[in-house]
């Protein structure tokens, strides 16, 4: 059975509403139910000494937050009426430091969440609308590219292949999204041989099982050969004329992978084609 509904949160920050034609074009594909959450952001209250501190300036960004998110939700509801499909559209406001956990709670009933990828510097908040849904809801994520354009997905996928918990959760909640006999190229980057590895023979587990779902396997032990993971994955996909990467989400804690870098962060920031995660 394939993904029934599809979900994209949208916070008043954000000026582009492009994401919303992607979503579409993917849900109508999928002859999917698609909703959207719009998030109205209000300034955290700033305190200090156990008062607030800058009352009149903190009341005056207030009203003009609400002013804003007026506007937004105005703009967001014409662009919604103007779209070729029926969304779903439902309002909420938070903190703008409560962002995540927001979307956590919208992202819990749904079967997917479609995102921006987020660009560097990221003002506009993608990167914890990811983390919300990753993290707080336990759903995957379909990252898209800002200039994407919606076509088939699940025809030639990448699976960006590290014997993790993350990336067999990712693989198998892709698997709705594939097409029957879809090509499926298993990639692993410098990977170890060994019981609490890749195993004697690396990607092979995992190719022979998902051959038995009916996919069309090949396998890629790829060298890094001195280049981060994520750029050597962007090069196997391209090779591979992958329409979709799938890969498990942030194996390492958040804050060490924002500071640290790694291959979902690269990937989910600089993929030319689609992501999906999972944790």
């Amino acid at each position: 059975m394939g993904f029934r509904e599809l979900s994209i949160c949208i916070s008043s920050n954000e000026s582009d509403f492009g994401l919303i034609d992607q979503a579409c074009g993917i849900a109508l594909a999928r002859e999917a139910h698609l909703s959207c959450c719009a998030i109205g952001l209000q300034p955290a209250p700033i305190f200090g000494d156990g008062m607030i501190g800058g009352q009149a300036e903190f009341l005056a960004m207030l009203q003009a937050t609400r002013e804003h998110i007026e506007a937004f939700s105005s703009s967001l509801k014409q662009y919604i009426q103007k779209a070729a499909a029926v969304i779903e559209l439902r309002e909420t406001q938070t903190f703008d430091t409560a962002l995540a956990g927001t979307v956590a709670v919208f992202a819990r009933y749904t079967d997917l969440v479609v995102a921006r990828m987020p660009p560097q510097p990221d003002n506009h908040h993608h990167g914890e609308i990811i983390e919300g849904a990753l993290f707080g809801a336990g759903r995957p994520v379909l990252a898209l590219p800002k200039n994407w354009k919606p076509t088939p997905l699940g025809k030639k996928v990448l699976l960006a292949w590290d014997a993790s918990r993350e990336a067999s959760r990712a693989i198998h909640d892709a698997l709705p999204m594939l097409s029957p006999a879809a090509e499926v190229c298993v990639v692993t980057v410098d990977a170890k041989i060994g019981a609490g590895e890749h195993g004697a023979s690396p990607g092979l587990d995992i190719s022979t099982h998902l051959a038995r779902h009916g996919l069309k396997m090949t396998v890629q032990n790829a060298d890094s050969l001195g280049k981060p993971v994520g750029e050597r994955l962007v090069e196997a996909a391209q090779g591979f004329g992958a329409d979709m990467i799938v890969m498990g989400g942030y194996r390492h804690p958040k804050l060490a992978q924002r500071l640290l870098g790694g291959p979902s962060h690269f990937l989910i920031s600089k993929s030319p084609v689609p992501v999906l995660l999972s944790h």
